[in-house]
């Protein structure tokens, strides 16, 4: 048990799959108390490929998720491409931008250019078997 999990009591463990589009598929055990909130990840050691091993991305995964800058809502650039300068806008209005863009994309140039890449995700071997034949 992690020295931060340690301070919780009322602990559960979550079970799931990493979230990141890497072939392993690699499975996690998140332990998360009594306010929802998980405490520590880690990786399961009855994965049959990783052993549960994590890659630094995952091993840092609670810092990204709870840090205080976590970009929590969709942004607009307000400035120019580079300037770091957006405003916050609602779930509604990204939604319009991103179909606007989209319906042009397809018009001009094909819906083949927002097609997903094949890639294998979180489904590893399952995912990766079908991505080829869309």
């Amino acid at each position: 048990m992690s020295l931060k999990a340690i301070e919780h009591t009322n602990l559960r463990v979550v079970y799931g799959a990493c979230p990141h589009d890497c072939p392993d598929c690699c499975a996690l055990e998140t332990e998360v108390d009594e306010h929802g909130r998980a405490v520590c990840v880690r990786g399961r050691a009855d994965h049959p490929i990783t052993s549960g091993w994590l890659c630094a991305k995952v091993n840092r995964y609670l810092e990204r998720v709870y840090h205080p800058e976590r970009i929590l809502y969709p942004m607009r650039r307000v400035g120019i491409k580079g300037s770091s300068e957006f405003a916050r806008i609602t779930w509604e209005e990204a939604i319009a931008e991103i179909t606007v863009r989209w319906r042009d994309i397809i018009s001009q140039q094909g819906a083949e250019c927002i097609l997903p890449y094949s890639y294998a995700g979180t489904l590893g071997l399952v995912n990766g078997a079908v991505t080829d034949n869309r």
